[in-house]
This record gives C-alpha cells, sequence and structure tokens, in this order.
C-alpha cells in the first residue's frame, strides 16, 4: 500500500493557503523524501508562485518560480520534488482531466526529476475541515492507499 506521509508543518502550509481564499484554487509544489518503494514524507508545501493565476475552478503556477524553489531546496535541504497539491472549490476531490495532463506534463519535465510524481487534492469538508486525497503516476494515476500526519518519533 502506498503511504503519504505529511508534517505537521507541511499540513498547515496547506491549511493556511487553502483558508486564505476559499473560493479560489491554490496550490504549489510539495518537497521531501522516499521512505522506501511506497513511502514518501512531505516536509513542505509552497503556495503556487508570485504570477500565479487563481480561479474557482483552475489555478495555474508561477512556474519559473517554483523551478527556482525546488532548485533551491534540493540543494540546500536535500529535499527531492515529489509533486504537486492543489485545492479544488468543489467537494469533489478527483483529479480532472487537467489535472491528469499537468501530473503528465510534469513527469517529463527533468527539473522536477519524478519519474512517478505525486498529487495530492485538497479542499473544505462539510465541517469546514481540510480534507486530501493523493494519487501517484505510475503506468497509470491510481490513488493513494493512505494519507496521514508525519510523526518523527514514531518513524525513528
Amino acid at each position: 500500500m502506498t503511504i503519504l506521509y505529511i508534517t505537521p508543518k507541511a499540513w498547515k502550509q496547506i491549511e493556511t493557503a487553502v483558508r486564505k481564499d476559499p473560493s479560489l484554487e491554490t496550490g504549489g509544489v510539495m518537497m521531501g523524501y522516499p521512505m522506501g518503494d511506497d513511502r514518501w514524507v512531505v516536509t513542505y508545501a509552497s503556495e503556487p508562485g508570485p504570477k500565479a493565476i487563481q480561479s474557482p475552478h483552475s489555478v495555474y503556477f508561477d512556474d519559473a518560480h517554483l523551478r527556482k524553489l525546488v532548485r533551491n531546496l534540493s540543494k540546500s535541504r536535500k529535499w527531492e520534488y515529489l509533486g504537486d497539491w492543489h485545492s479544488h472549490t468543489i467537494k469533489r476531490l478527483s483529479p480532472s482531466k487537467g489535472d491528469k495532463k499537468t501530473i503528465w506534463e510534469k513527469a517529463t519535465q527533468s527539473i522536477y526529476t519524478s519519474p512517478s510524481p505525486l498529487m495530492l487534492i485538497v479542499g473544505l469538508g462539510r465541517h469546514n475541515q481540510v480534507q486530501a486525497r493523493g494519487f501517484i503516476l505510475g503506468n497509470s494515476l491510481r490513488e493513494v492507499g493512505k494519507i496521514e500526519l508525519f510523526d518523527r518519533k514514531v518513524h525513528q
């Protein structure tokens, strides 16, 4: 089973970005590291960048900004690009056709260097809490088996 662990700090970064304006989609890159074949730890989640275009049904990242961010974090922190996260303003947290196209494109871009990128889709649930579904690209796009907060004490 594939497991995506998210540090409390990275989850807070996502939650803060989503709550900033829930009527607009937002997102960014996820940085972190693998913990084996089917487990990853997200340690950092960016916002979409200063030149991003956000609307109620899409977000276009500031790719130049995010590529530079990925390069800098990869060097200074030894983190890897794991994939992207973005929000939906509707309750359905399933990948759209555009989401699927984007993840396939990112898999082939050398700056991101992830043959199996992850995609996290988040949104506000019924009781205004942030919910998430994860997907991983291999031969096809499949759902991540489990998403949970990362506890360093448990995983040492």
